[in-house]
């Protein structure tokens, strides 16, 4: 389907990702403060999800005669875990800047071979990846340089990065799937 950067091997999800990108940093720009409780109660039904499960597994076993106390401890440290998340929503929005930001260096230094492979062989989506690049590592710059003063602009500002650095990653995808097909032409190798 489309052929990535540094390989040459096919990518069906050059185009998804990028789209998925986009979809979910419009709800994080219009709405910040719902969108960052929305995300600490998924964290905490996916806690109580998995300490039901774990204590579920733990009084099946202990009905046969089995004792397996790792089950029990990890289904009442999840069930805290829930909790923590389901109340002290603040508390991890105040951290949310931290993560947030690391995890944007993160996926630009990711990001930063493909960049440096797309100069080296002079393709045309260049710039775009170059954008989607450094528009997460100087965001994630920012967050990390004043983490507790920017809960709701970082959640907005988190969400225009998804939207520009998917945007850029499309059009990089877009031209990348042009080149191949249009090498697949000139070569005939379409006809064989």
């Amino acid at each position: 389907m489309f052929v990535s950067f540094s390989g040459g091997g096919r990518r069906p999800d050059s185009i998804l990702i990028p789209i998925l990108y986009m979809v979910f940093g419009i709800p994080l720009i219009l709405y910040p403060g719902m969108t960052g409780r929305l995300f600490c109660l998924a964290l905490s039904i996916g806690a109580f999800v998995y300490a039901f499960a774990q204590l579920l597994r733990y009084f099946r076993a202990k009905r046969r005669g089995w004792t397996y106390t790792s089950d029990k401890l990890l289904g009442i440290l999840f069930l805290v875990i829930g909790l923590f998340c389901l109340f002290g929503w603040r508390i991890i929005l105040s951290f949310l800047p931290v993560m947030l930001g690391i995890l944007l260096l993160i996926d630009a230094l990711a990001r930063l071979p493909m960049t440096i492979d797309a100069f080296q062989l002079g393709l045309p989506g260049r710039v775009p990846v170059l954008v989607s690049t450094l528009l997460p590592l100087i965001l994630g710059i920012i967050m990390l340089m004043d983490p507790f003063g920017v809960t709701s602009m970082l959640i907005r500002f988190f969400g225009i990065g998804l939207i520009a650095d998917g945007a850029c990653a499309l059009v990089a995808a877009l031209y990348a799937r042009r080149d191949s097909h249009s090498d697949d032409l000139w070569n005939g190798s379409r006809y064989r």
